[in-house]
């Protein structure tokens, strides 16, 4: 959930975003300030992990680099894609109203520092009551019209700042979409595709085991077929709700496509994955499908499955192969079983 910056804050991560693109030579465009408002806040976990990333490799932030960077977290290539296009202008806009706010004023109280400074050598060379009154009356009109501008500056991006609260949930929203199958609310293959990489990177680096669910309806044509597609529709969001209620926080429940859906599993022994890939079969298997106004039973659901892991330095094409592999001889084998891959 997003939570709104307190005004204090949105204007120490705007100066401090600022700072840090001014040090390493980044161009203050919108984008790029969007990357590193992110960043310095710590709102995005894994923007901040591929920054950090590049920092450790003293690699430079060039233009390529910061394109890559927004491409890969606030755009997608999907049929939701002008949606956030659209929701990226707007916040881009916006963003661009507040550097050129806080740059205004940095050059008003600048100015104002300046004019205090020249009426306080004046006072030092006056002696009588008059002209320290008159040095007075002008400090003090000074410092009223330094204040109002700041009143409103600080009206102004408060302003903003809400603003960019609002694009910022209505993008998120647009990219959740983007990552959710339409049909069953489970992670689509965008989602599955990006988190395999990702979780793929973390085993390597962790030295942790990372293991991979492969999974098919068996004889799904058949619901199709005898009973139409709204009971087919059904039968996948059946399937998608015990997935997504069997796994943990850290797993990603996924629709691969068709009838097939997959789960990645990390920081999960093959042994432990197979064991769950049978309680979610099992857990399936027991169902009845019904109608629930008339009773009509359209039988039971089914699952083949195939179990792989991740083994160190090999393509993501061949981690998933072997599961697939592995799921066909399920299916091979008489169907409504767990199939490990051959080692």
């Amino acid at each position: 959930m997003l939570v709104a910056d307190s005004f204090t804050s949105a204007q120490t991560y705007a100066e401090q975003a600022i700072k840090i693109m001014g040090q390493r030579g980044i161009p203050s465009t919108p984008p790029n300030y969007t990357i590193w408002y992110d960043y310095v806040s710590g709102k995005n976990t894994d923007l901040k992990i591929a920054i950090d990333k590049i920092i450790e490799e003293d690699k430079p932030f060039t233009l390529e680099t910061c394109n890559k960077l927004y491409q890969q977290f606030y755009l997608t290539d999907t049929a939701h894609g002008d949606h956030l296009q659209e929701a990226g202008v707007r916040i881009q806009d916006t963003l661009a109203q507040v550097i050129q706010q806080i740059s205004q004023a940095g050059s008003d109280n600048a100015s104002y520092g300046e004019k205090i400074t020249s009426i306080a050598g004046d006072m030092a060379e006056e002696d009588n009551a008059s002209s320290l009154q008159h040095f007075v009356q002008e400090i003090v009109r000074e410092t009223a019209v330094i204040t109002e501008k700041n009143k409103v500056l600080q009206s102004q991006l408060q302003k903003s700042s809400s603003e960019i609260d609002t694009l910022q949930a209505n993008l998120e929203k647009v990219r959740t979409e983007s990552l959710t199958d339409a049909l069953t609310q489970i992670g689509n293959r965008k989602l599955f595709d990006t988190n395999l990489i990702k979780e793929a990177e973390k085993a390597e680096e962790e030295k942790t085991d990372l293991c991979l669910l492969l999974m098919d309806i068996d004889h799904f044509k058949k619901f199709n077929d005898t009973y139409g597609h709204r009971v087919g529709d059904e039968v996948l969001r059946v399937v998608a709700r015990q997935l997504k209620s069997a796994v943990k926080g850290q797993d990603t429940p996924a629709r691969y496509g068709g009838e097939e859906f997959t789960c990645i599993l990390p920081n999960t022994s093959l042994h432990d994955a197979t064991s769950l890939a049978n309680q979610i079969r099992e857990k399936i298997a027991k169902q009845v499908l019904r109608n629930k106004k008339t009773g009509q039973e359209f039988g039971r659901i089914t699952l083949s499955i195939g179990v792989s892991k991740y083994v160190k330095g090999e393509s993501l094409e061949g981690f998933i192969q072997r599961a697939d592999e592995a799921l066909y001889r399920a299916k091979d084998q008489g169907r409504n079983r767990v199939i490990q891959e051959i080692s």
